[in-house]
């Protein structure tokens, strides 16, 4: 197939462009303003302000868009909200609008603001979401309202190699610097978190096997570990040790209920191994 993929100069578009040109598509990377790695920048590339309306590439059969503008971890206001809904939002719009086989959008469980479920699904309320979360749920009606096949992949905190900003990282870089880690809801169940490889794999299944029609679905790791065994997995698998301190409760936890995007193909690993392999591969 042949496939542009929007956003390749960043964490999870890099991955899945890698992927899918392992795999023998035909893919045209996508990126703004940052460099693009020097192993995609050898092929065809695209660079250009994706809410504008400079021309696409041609002849494309499927639209990978993992480009997003993002606030930092607990900064949602730290974007103007119009750059999120022109960045997210109107940039969506725009390529959800052409003529392609397969539509893959990778949202976020942002978009459903305010959770007090136990368990996220695809059926979970949106509650007051930030800007960040609106501009991303815009973008899935806009993918929802396309003629042809679709997939919103809500994602969690994505990890791996080079990944940046979320919980995990956090944790991981405190332990590196000697910091004490400070959990709150310590006991719960806690599998908010996804490979970026796995990412990858399902948006390679999803080209070749898409759904009948337009499905949202959130992702997680497999299976559950409590939130007070993150920073020792991530410690262990470092060689290092952790030093934890736990807070008052916080927010009400919640897990992530896969059982949606395993039917369309999604097989990430288990939260454990998810965790350790991404210790692993940044202690490189």
């Amino acid at each position: 197939m042949r496939v542009l993929v929007t956003g390749a100069a960043g964490f999870c578009g890099r991955a899945i462009a890698r992927w899918l040109r392992a795999e023998g598509h035909d893919v045209v990377v996508h990126h703004r303003i940052s460099a693009l790695p020097a192993d995609l920048a050898d092929g065809e590339t695209w660079q250009g302000d994706l809410a504008d309306d400079a021309p696409l590439p041609e002849r494309l059969d499927a639209i990978v868009h993992a480009a997003a503008t993002s606030p930092p971890t607990g900064a949602s206001d730290a974007v103007p909200v119009g750059r999120l809904i022109r960045d997210n939002a109107m940039a969506t719009a725009r390529l959800a609008a052409t003529d392609v086989d397969m539509f893959v959008y990778l949202s976020s469980l942002s978009i459903h603001g305010i959770i007090t479920d136990s368990a996220v699904t695809p059926d979970t309320a949106v509650t007051d979401p930030d800007s960040y979360g609106l501009s991303k749920l815009l973008g899935e009606r806009a993918v929802a309202e396309r003629a042809g096949s679709g997939l919103a992949i809500r994602l969690p905190a994505v990890i791996g190699n080079g990944a940046a900003r979320n919980w995990p990282v956090q944790v991981l870089e405190k332990i590196r610097a000697g910091e004490t880690v400070r959990i709150f809801n310590a006991a719960s169940a806690f599998n908010n978190v996804v490979h970026v490889q796995d990412v990858a794999a399902f948006v390679a299944h999803a080209l070749t096997a898409p759904p009948s029609r337009f499905a949202a679905v959130p992702v997680a790791s497999r299976g559950a570990v409590r939130v007070r065994d993150v920073p020792a997995l991530l410690a262990e698998a470092m060689g290092a040790e952790a030093s934890v301190e736990a807070g008052p409760a916080g927010k009400t936890p919640f897990t992530v209920d896969i059982a949606a995007a395993v039917k369309l193909g999604f097989a990430p690993r288990d939260t454990a191994t998810a965790l350790r392999d991404f210790a692993r591969e940044t202690n490189r």
